[in-house]
């Protein structure tokens, strides 16, 4: 679907809500009321609008109030950890409308793509999501990108994903456009559009806490990437070889405390076995990460700061009340750290971010790039889109 720079603005901002009036649209966009009535009747017609009649306001002409028609687009979403994938189908509102966690340990990159896209098409036949719905894939990896977004550069235990032509397949064994984003960005991605936690709607940054410290920031209804992909990684902070605030280094401390545990969604911290020593890691990563957010404030100077990733929602949860039990300084005089929240999509974010990049490609302003754009964005079917 080829929506205009203003279609795409008027979808961002219905987006934002559960519903609004066109003079609002107008307001809001700056947009004559003529403009918003002409472009809503094709959005309206297309399937992305849907209308209501609000009669709440007593005498008068009632208002006509838009929303997203939330059932009308679909996209997938993947994520893998080193011994599972998951595969999510999700509406335009953010709900999976269906998910599964596939064992994937020991299947190089092209098994993996291909057990991937029969989930999917799978899934599509059994609740009936055709072509035209269905928007695209998604997948989000755990890694960096090559100069100019050319390729990935995997976290050192997804080493298959290393060579250019690996992604090159993976992306071919879907028939619809393919998208991947490394995990930060596309949890931040996810957490703009269905958190709904960046109080001014425009600006947050994602710490992503996965088997690295990733991140990922949205500015001004953008994602952030920077040259070639790799912008936001607060884990430059932390060397490796020391601890550090990730779910390889709790998996690599509780190892240490005699609780070998080969999988985070074994980690609770309703486990008494496991209670003591997560306190304590968690303890010691709330000290290093109120060091990143201080950073970041003093970097991006977002209006929500969000933590999230891989960790179990009760150990997130805990581990953001950690760090907002004392007082942090701002980055500098007079000024105060952003606001900090946890991640309201919980381990989710990983399939239902993934699965959010087609449809932010497709809707948002955020992804109005011209064709000339160097990065593998959307090429398809010969190449994969990269970071853009």
């Amino acid at each position: 679907m080829d929506l205009s720079l203003n279609e795409r603005r008027l979808v961002e901002l219905v987006a934002s809500g559960p519903g609004i009036a066109r003079v609002d649209l107008a307001r809001l966009s700056g947009m004559t009321g003529a403009s918003v009535t002409r472009l809503t009747a094709g959005l309206l017609e297309s399937g992305v609008f849907t209308e209501r009649t609000d009669r709440s306001g007593g005498h008068g002409q009632p208002k006509k109030i838009l929303s997203l028609k939330t059932n009308r687009f679909h996209a997938a979403g993947i994520t893998y950890s080193l011994s599972e994938m998951e595969v999510a189908l999700i509406d335009f509102s953010g709900e999976a409308l269906s998910s599964k966690t596939l064992g994937i340990e020991g299947c190089g990159t092209d098994e993996i793509a291909e057990l991937a896209a029969r989930t999917i098409s799978n899934m599509r036949s059994s609740i009936g999501i055709n072509n035209n719905s269905f928007v695209g894939v998604g997948c989000s990896a755990p890694g960096n990108f090559g100069p100019l977004g050319s390729d990935i550069r995997a976290h050192q235990l997804f080493t298959d994903f290393d060579k250019p032509e690996k992604v090159q397949l993976f992306g071919q064994a879907f028939e619809v456009p393919f998208f991947l984003e490394n995990d930060g960005s596309a949890a931040a991605l996810g957490e703009h559009v269905f958190g709904r936690q960046d109080t001014d709607g425009n600006s947050l940054f994602l710490i992503h806490i996965g088997y690295g410290l990733g991140g990922g920031a949205v500015i001004d209804g953008k994602l952030f990437r920077g040259a070639s992909g790799n912008a936001c990684l607060p884990g430059v902070l932390f060397p490796y070889g020391g601890h550090r605030p990730t779910a390889q280094d709790l998996l690599e401390f509780l190892s240490s405390k005699g609780l070998p545990i080969q999988d985070l969604n074994s980690v609770t911290y309703e486990n008494a076995a496991l209670k003591d020593a997560i306190h304590e890691w968690i303890e010691r990563a709330a000290l290093q990460l109120r060091h990143a957010i201080r950073v970041t404030t003093g970097f991006f100077d977002p209006s929500t700061i969000i933590i999230g990733g891989r960790l179990p929602s009760d150990l997130n949860d805990r581990l953001v009340q950690e760090v907002l039990k004392y007082p942090m300084d701002g980055p500098s005089r007079g000024l105060k750290v952003a606001p900090v929240r946890a991640s309201t999509l919980g381990p989710k974010a990983g399939a239902v971010g993934a699965a959010c990049i087609p449809l932010f490609r497709t809707f948002f302003t955020g992804e109005n790039w011209d064709a000339g754009n160097n990065h593998l964005n959307g090429r398809r079917p010969q190449s994969v889109a990269g970071t853009g």
